[in-house]
């Protein structure tokens, strides 16, 4: 951490300590850090982002490494498993997983478990605009997931990228387009949440 100023330092200290950020102010990380300014600690997160030791995305800041010594290898190969559907319809498409691997830094992808991920390929429009067609689509494997979480799931032998809601007592894989009606989840099915969408890279 020489490359980095004592305010750097204070925020990575910060972050460290108060995993969750949600609803704190430039102004009250200022005051517990000892910045002169909520701007300040604006400057030094993006400077920070520069640097590979934070993240911002739809969430804030994050914070993904401490120094640049705590990992030995800073990129990671990791493979693409073949298409998930992003629509109602599809062949099964579990048996197109390939050996293709894609690098990328782990301050590119803002996850610390790495190991734990894998990138699947959106195939079909019904989650646009939110995921479009070719997309790269980051997918950290869990069984857990929040209500507001974009998932990973396996229907009926079908992988598909989703959220999950709930209706009347009855769940549902829900589009983002409103042009796709969501599909009931019966007691019938077979349905496994395999992880969450972490991040999302345009097909470009």
């Amino acid at each position: 951490m020489k490359d980095l100023d004592q305010v750097q330092k204070a925020l990575i200290a910060f972050f460290k300590k108060n995993t969750n950020q949600e609803g704190i102010t430039l102004r009250e990380i200022a005051a517990n850090i000892g910045a002169s300014h909520p701007q300040t600690v604006l400057n030094k997160l993006n400077q920070l982002v520069l640097k590979g030791y934070f993240v911002k995305d739809e969430q804030g800041y994050r914070l993904v490494r401490e120094s640049f010594g705590d990992r030995l290898n800073d990129i990671v190969q990791l493979p693409i498993y073949g298409f998930a559907q992003c629509g109602n319809k599809g062949k099964n498409v579990l048996d197109e997983y390939t050996q293709e691997k894609i690098p990328a830094t782990i301050a590119m992808l803002g996850v610390k478990d790495v190991h734990k991920c894998f990138f699947v390929r959106a195939k079909g429009n019904s989650m646009e605009p939110k995921i479009q067609d070719g997309d790269l689509v980051l997918i950290k494997q869990q069984d857990a997931y929040d209500i507001n979480d974009y998932v990973f799931v396996i229907h009926n032998d079908l992988p598909k990228l989703k959220k999950i809601v709930t209706d009347k007592g009855k769940l549902y894989l829900e589009s983002v387009n409103r042009f796709f009606d969501n599909i009931e989840i019966s007691k019938y099915d077979e349905t496994k949440v395999i992880g969450v969408v972490k991040k999302i890279i345009k097909d470009i």
